[in-house]
């Protein structure tokens, strides 16, 4: 008995409205989810330029003491840029394996070695861009650097 032509077509419709469903909902997805990443990137972009421009009008910087560190700010954010995008690399790699693995393994172990060795870098970095300051701020910013640096240090993430 040939098939009900009216079966047939309804069959056809379910089916093109099942991919058409399934194309939506991989769109909007994809569209989530790269939205989410653009915005984390420039929330992280934008808190770190705010810190930087708020410690700037906290110490008051002259013209010329804002040129002497501008002879090397950017060497310490190209190197910082760096260190941030492997330590999120990372991070990315230790959620890998959290989702992957079951246990406690010797690979999360190294995942978060390998995190801690690049967190280090950064704590390094910023303590050296901290001296590379003094060295060219005046006695008075200097204090004020200082007091800063420790009441940041005192104070837990």
């Amino acid at each position: 008995m040939p098939a009900n032509p009216t079966t047939s077509r309804t069959r056809r419709l379910l089916s093109l409205a099942a991919v058409i469903a399934i194309l939506i909902t991989i769109c909007v997805s994809a569209s989530l989810l790269t939205t989410r990443w653009v915005m984390h990137e420039r929330a992280s972009h934008s808190d770190e330029t705010l810190g930087h421009n708020w410690l700037h009008d906290k110490l008051g910087l002259t013209t010329q003491e804002e040129q002497a560190i501008a002879a090397f700010e950017g060497d310490y954010r190209a190197e910082r840029d760096a260190l941030m995008q492997a330590f999120n690399l990372r991070i990315t790699d230790l959620r890998e394996r959290l989702v992957e693995q079951d246990d406690y393994s010797p690979e999360i172990d190294a995942a978060i070695h390998r995190i801690h060795e690049v967190h280090g870098k950064l704590q390094e970095l910023s303590i050296r861009h901290y001296y590379d300051m003094m060295r060219v701020l005046p006695a008075d910013k200097q204090a004020m650097l200082r007091e800063l640096a420790v009441k940041a240090l005192s104070q837990p993430e």
